[in-house]
């Protein structure tokens, strides 16, 4: 069935040709009923008919003008004497195909005067005139054509709509997914930067450092190199655990800790101290508990603007915390280098903007009338309010 649609899909006409000879086959009376095989039907009879027919081959281009012809072929027919009902097969079919390719609207429009027509037609040009049970089946077909044709195309649409449904959810299916996998990608590049921007900062100052010191003073290069050690163990601790929580939860055999927040901000603090960065802190007001979130954004602030200042600044930086009643402000403050590092890709900036954006606060960034380099973010205790 689906190669025999494909096909009339294909060649309309062709179909349409064939099932008209077919049908002509079947219709036309050449020899008449069986008790009147000797005698022979009339040429005139038969051409007409087979006109009527040969009209069928264009019904899905043009149902309307189809309609109209094969309606047409009837009044020759009733007037010459002929048989009317061989001359009805093509009608029906035409006025089926109209209910089909068209609305129902049309369907109805057409359908009903075209019954009417042929019905008037036979009643008036017939020899005995008059209104029969016979004119009432003919009026009948044309009816039931349309009828069938219009549930026909009913089922095609509602057929058609469920299919447009379900690719337009699996369109949507696939769109969530990509997505899904956007914002999940953009999220570990987050982590990557925030766990390993901070230790390779620490290893690339200390590695200078030590590389200075290695002839002129041995053991405080040796100090240095421990501060490498230390921090590239970290960077790959840290990358463990993540790549543990990356994999399936089936396969995950790496103990997974608690998201960082402020509550570490002293061993963060100290961190930088050892990797030689001279840190001032200051704490203002009440002390709140913050949602956990928040909480990881702001640790994830505090260390992203502090390695900046490590690495771009003059090994000095201040750090303020603000809490208040509503939000809670961070600022990170240092001098800049006279010839600053310019290694770096501005995505560890573009990274705190976004952390601070989906928990509903906002960043500053840039360099204040003082020619100090200032962050400056402000996130709101509660989540989904802005500052």
């Amino acid at each position: 069935m689906q190669r025999f649609r494909a096909v009339t899909r294909r060649h309309p006409t062709v179909v349409d040709t064939l099932f008209a000879v077919v049908l002509y086959l079947l219709t036309a009376p050449f020899h008449g009923p069986p008790w009147e095989q000797h005698v022979p039907r009339s040429p005139a009879l038969l051409l007409l008919l087979a006109l009527s027919f040969a009209v069928l081959a264009v019904r899905r281009r043009w149902p309307l003008w189809t309609l109209v012809l094969t309606s047409l072929g009837v009044v020759p027919a009733v007037a010459f004497g002929f048989d009317v009902e061989p001359f009805l097969v093509p009608v029906v079919i035409a006025t089926y195909t109209v209910a089909v390719r068209t609305d129902r609207w049309t369907a109805l429009r057409t359908a009903v005067p075209t019954a009417v027509f042929v019905v008037v037609v036979v009643v008036l040009l017939t020899p005995a005139p008059g209104f029969n049970w016979e004119s009432i089946g003919r009026f009948a077909w044309i009816g039931m054509a349309a009828a069938i044709g219009d549930a026909v195309r009913s089922r095609r649409a509602t057929i058609a709509a469920i299919e447009e449904r379900a690719v337009r959810a699996e369109q949507t299916r696939e769109e969530e997914a990509r997505r899904r996998v956007a914002e999940e990608r953009l999220h570990i590049a987050r982590e990557l930067h925030d766990v390993v921007a901070h230790h390779i900062a620490v290893i690339n100052v200390q590695a200078g450092v030590a590389g200075h010191l290695i002839t002129a003073q041995p053991e405080a290069a040796a100090e240095a190199l421990g501060h490498v050690r230390r921090s590239s163990r970290a960077v790959l601790d840290e990358l463990s655990g993540l790549l543990g929580v990356l994999r399936r939860p089936e396969e995950s055999d790496t103990p997974t800790e608690p998201a960082p927040g402020l509550a570490q901000l002293d061993e963060l603090v100290d961190a930088f101290r050892a990797s030689g960065l001279d840190l001032e802190t200051t704490l203002t007001g009440e002390v709140h508990d913050l949602p956990a979130t928040v909480d990881l954004v702001a640790y994830r602030v505090v260390q992203e603007a502090l390695t900046n200042a490590h690495r771009h600044g003059t090994d000095t930086a201040r750090l303020s915390v603000v809490h208040t009643p509503s939000e809670i402000i961070l600022e990170v403050t240092n001098a800049l280098a006279a010839r600053p590092h310019t290694g770096g890709s501005g995505l560890g900036l573009v990274g705190m903007r976004e952390r601070a954006g989906a928990v509903g606060g906002t960043i500053e960034a840039g360099i204040g009338a003082d020619g100090r380099f200032h962050v400056r973010a402000t996130l709101p205790l509660k989540l989904g309010k802005k500052p």
